[in-house]
């Protein structure tokens, strides 16, 4: 026994009477036309089979499909697309850590950057650190330069420092001493008869010509090394440097150093000096107990720390004796810095400090 909606049935609620091309033609979609059709219009079934040849074809796969229409209220909507960081504003901020320059670039960049989120606001992004770097920039440039400007101050501060300290450690200047006229000896200058240009003094004299001292040693002092080292104890306690003069009578070379001593290079060139005279003839076993030489005269010597003579010139260094050419000479030799000579330098055998 078979059900009745069984595959032997016809379709529900169909006329079981019903010809099989209404059938077919009910499932193809094609209705049957109803009432008169107008004058020159196809047959009722052509125009129904035209109808439905679209969407057969559709269903065939033949033709194009259409476009897809997308619906708000079945599918989300997409998700909007990212704006991009701006290169340049990243630019200002990393640039501000480059030093001065890179301070300058910084201001660049950040403004650069913020005009070009301004002008296309929905593709680019980073306005506040484009702001951030720009600020950045324009408070390192003001910092860069004032530490600029401060390190160029310093500098010449200290340079010019350096220079005065150099104009005062060169050669003194002779204004000190061009205050001392010479035609007038100064009230404790002796009388000419007591200098060893005419005899030598019974007791040792010191006098001053203008910024120089001179000190000329009397015959009354027994032991010349200790006069010597008097002498050099009282030079240090008036910040002056001790030069001994080896002088004779008659000896005209060591007059013409005596007429030149109160000329203005010569106070240049011996200024803060004690200037030592030591007659030869006088003093002549001491001289030798010192080794300082008496042959050559008048000879210039810088005492070493046992009194023997560390270092001696004589008047062969220069031509005449006046003040234009002695003074350089003198001056270097005093301050160390006479390199070239006429003639070289050598003490005498057995001088020297002994250990």
């Amino acid at each position: 026994m078979s059900h009745a909606f069984g595959p032997s049935q016809p379709t529900p609620n169909r006329d079981a009477n019903e010809p099989a091309e209404a059938l077919r033609d009910a499932r193809a979609g094609i209705t049957p036309c109803e009432g008169e059709l107008p004058v020159g219009a196809p047959p009722c079934d052509q125009a129904a089979r035209a109808a439905a040849a679209p969407a057969a074809t559709s269903s065939g796969g033949a033709s194009p499909q259409l476009p897809f229409i997308q619906d708000p209220y079945l599918t989300p909507p997409l998700p909007p697309e990212r704006r991009q960081l701006s290169t340049l504003a990243l630019s200002s901020v990393v640039a501000s850590l480059f030093g001065p320059l890179g301070a300058i670039a910084a201001i660049v960049f950040g403004w650069t950057a913020r005009r070009e989120i301004e002008r296309a606001p929905g593709e680019r992004r980073g306005y506040a650190l484009a702001s951030v770097g720009l600020s950045l920039g324009v408070l390192l440039t003001l910092c860069w330069s004032s530490a600029i400007g401060f390190g160029v101050w310093m500098w010449r501060t200290h340079n010019g420092g350096e220079t005065a300290s150099s104009m005062g450690e060169g050669e003194p200047s002779p204004e000190p001493a061009s205050t001392a006229s010479p035609a007038a000896p100064l009230p404790d200058v002796p009388p000419p008869a007591a200098q060893p240009g005419g005899s030598v003094p019974q007791h040792t004299t010191h006098r001053r010509v203008g910024g120089l001292s001179i000190v000329d040693i009397g015959v009354d002092v027994s032991a010349l090394s200790e006069e010597l080292a008097k002498q050099r104890a009282e030079a240090y306690a008036h910040g002056e440097k001790v030069l001994v003069m080896t002088t004779s009578d008659p000896c005209e070379p060591c007059r013409g150093v005596d007429r030149s001593l109160s000329d203005p290079l010569m106070q240049t060139a011996l200024r803060s000096v004690r200037l030592v005279r030591v007659d030869i003839d006088v003093f002549k076993e001491d001289l030798d107990q010192i080794k300082m030489p008496r042959r050559l005269y008048p000879g210039f010597f810088l005492l070493s720390p046992d009194l023997s003579p560390q270092d001696g010139i004589n008047g062969g260094e220069w031509d005449d004796d006046i003040a234009r050419n002695m003074a350089p000479v003198l001056g270097a030799f005093v301050r160390g810095q006479y390199t070239t000579r006429r003639q070289p330098w050598h003490p005498l055998p057995g001088s020297g400090m002994r250990l």
